[in-house]
């Protein structure tokens, strides 16, 4: 049976499980949350959907002056991807094609069309121009947050959260929804927990509120829950006269984190969510890449276990997956973050929230004075997609093909990667004509267990030049960019430099400086095994150099010596996103 076929659940297999409440978690809230109220224009619109009435009340434009007659889109079918790449990456050792797939046929394309009126249809819920582009509820289109509701408590969850009533709110995508989470619970002094190595825009979210970081180490299993510089080290070793309050916040990404590629397994997330018990800390899960996950238990084997509280059907794909926080969240302190910008489009800018109602109906306020809600535009074309075209089958099929198809991508970058991971360097030279040389590892690396990028740990201490290098008043950092800028100019190759995400300034100039991620998504298929001998020779060339060379390599300030080449942008800066 194909993992993305749903099995009928009957009423009998239902746990009888009673969910209890969430704890009351509002002494989070800042000041400003506190003080927020509902919107009182808002709070109008309830009856403007209530037939026959006639709406004298609201600032909305006449729809028929809307410029847009009709939405129209020819859209992907779910089986797009070959049935048989699946297969093969359910094989213990899967044969991955080196050559991308022949482009899809015509007829794998339907035609998407939302007209300007669809009359019939309960007010304010009809799939068509004249609602979806019409000022709407800050808790998004109802058709669409119904759908989204369904899939993410009773599918992608499994109908496992255990407390009462979770919620779920559209954001503009998961850097709005860490926005607001901010908003609702950040202060100035307060420190927020993150992996050592972290998302960027996490830090630029948190930074303008007056929030620090605070680094918890990681492993290629992810944050650490115990050891030195564990979660538990941090939380209990704070020195509050150095950094004031203890953490009250936790940001992280679990799966494929970026940019590690690290998957948090379910026993190391009951560890972490144990202290974060002990210690009240909030957790935010950022999960943009939740179903792109590599390991070998994410791919189901035939039948399985029926998950506690699932309704109406189960889906073996989304089962198998290491499941979030929010299955054991029995205080309500998880709030995860999820987007359509990996498995639908980064353009849609569109994602939502799950949480405990108390959190919900807070980030509800800030949502009324701020976005109000997503895109007409975008909600309108992917509610069209997701519950009338594909349904729920296919789109769990469709997230099951693009599963695959990443992972294709992924084994072959690691295949080449692997191929160039070592160099001959010349020790000394005896004579003229003889030398002795040895065979060094320039760089290593974990093969990800999701997500979309490889973190590649350069071993630059070991490189011939170091100690020269750095003898003439230069660091780590320093020579690492030259690394880095060497391939960008000489073999039009970018990576992401790896400081750029080192939680702190101490991180960034020791730890995260000696990495590089690269990323496998962005380009075309065919393009990734070129796009990786050129990383790995430009690495294979700057192992030669000496240090004059190392100083003299590339240009002083900025990467000009790819000019009329073609650059590969997509293994680093070109999947930054989260």
């Amino acid at each position: 049976m194909d993992a993305s076929t749903p099995i009928p659940v009957s009423s009998q297999s239902k746990s009888k499980r009673e969910h209890t409440k969430p704890s009351d978690l509002s002494h989070h809230f800042n000041r400003v949350t506190r003080e927020r109220t509902a919107s009182a224009i808002k709070s109008l619109y309830k009856y403007f959907q209530v037939p026959g009435m006639v709406n004298l009340a609201g600032g909305l434009p006449f729809p028929g002056y809307f410029p847009y007659d009709t939405l129209e889109s020819a859209a992907s079918t779910p089986g797009r991807f070959p049935p048989n790449l699946i297969q093969q990456l359910n094989k213990p050792v899967p044969v991955i094609p080196t050559s991308p797939p022949p482009p899809p046929p015509p007829q794998n394309s339907s035609h998407l069309i939302i007209p300007k009126y669809k009359p019939g249809g309960p007010p304010g819920s009809s799939i068509d121009v004249a609602t979806t582009l019409q000022y709407g509820q800050a808790t998004g289109f109802g058709p669409l947050a119904e759908f989204i509701k369904d899939f993410a408590i009773n599918h992608l969850h499994g109908g496992r959260i255990p407390y009462e009533n979770p919620g779920i709110l559209l954001t503009c995508g998961n850097t709005d929804g860490l926005g607001k989470v901010m908003q609702m619970i950040a202060e100035r002094g307060d420190s927020m927990l993150v992996e050592e190595y972290t998302y960027p825009n996490a830090i630029q979210t948190a930074d303008p509120y007056g929030v620090s970081m605070a680094p918890v180490k990681a492993d290629s299993g992810g944050m650490l829950a115990e050891g030195k510089g564990g979660l538990r080290d941090v939380l209990e070793n704070w020195d509050h006269r150095r950094f004031g309050r203890r953490p009250r916040f936790m940001y992280t990404v679990t799966i494929g984190q970026n940019p590690t590629g690290a998957t948090l397994s379910l026993q190391r997330r009951k560890e972490i969510y144990h202290l974060c018990e002990r210690y009240d800390v909030i957790i935010i899960e950022d999960d943009p890449y939740w179903y792109l996950q590599f390991t070998e238990s994410s791919h189901p084997k035939g039948t399985q276990t029926l998950p506690i509280n699932s309704t109406k059907k189960r889906y073996p794909f989304l089962e198998a997956l290491t499941p979030s926080y929010l299955t054991i969240d029995t205080s309500g302190r998880v709030i995860r973050l999820d987007t359509f910008s990996k498995s639908i489009a980064p353009g849609c800018r569109m994602g939502w929230i799950t949480a405990q109602p108390a959190f919900i109906e807070r980030l509800t306020r800030i949502t009324e004075s701020s976005t109000q809600s997503p895109s007409g535009f975008v909600q309108a074309m992917v509610v069209q997609l997701l519950r009338n075209i594909w349904g729920m089958d296919g789109w769990v099929k469709w997230l099951e093909g693009l599963r695959a198809a990443y992972e294709a991508r992924m084994r072959i970058m690691c295949r080449v990667l692997d191929a160039y991971q070592e160099s001959m360097v010349v020790l000394e030279s005896k004579e003229e004509d003889s030398v002795i040389v040895d065979k060094v590892r320039m760089y290593s690396f974990d093969e990800p267990m999701g997500g979309m990028f490889v973190w590649v740990h350069i071993h630059i201490t070991s490189h011939p030049a170091y100690a020269a290098y750095l003898s003439r008043g230069h660091t780590k950092r320093e020579m690492m960019t030259q690394l880095w800028k060497y391939g960008a100019e000489k073999h039009s190759s970018l990576s992401c430099p790896g400081w750029v995400f080192g939680a702190n300034k101490d991180i960034q100039e020791d730890g995260s400086a000696e990495f590089f991620r690269v990323c496998f998504a962005a380009i075309e298929a065919e393009k990734i095994e070129n796009a990786t001998e050129r990383f790995g020779k430009g690495i294979r060339e700057f192992w030669g150099f000496d240090v004059d060379e190392v100083e003299n390599c590339c240009s002083a300030d900025s990467v000009m010596g790819a000019q009329g080449k073609e650059v590969v942008w997509g293994l680093g800066y070109g999947g930054f996103g989260c």
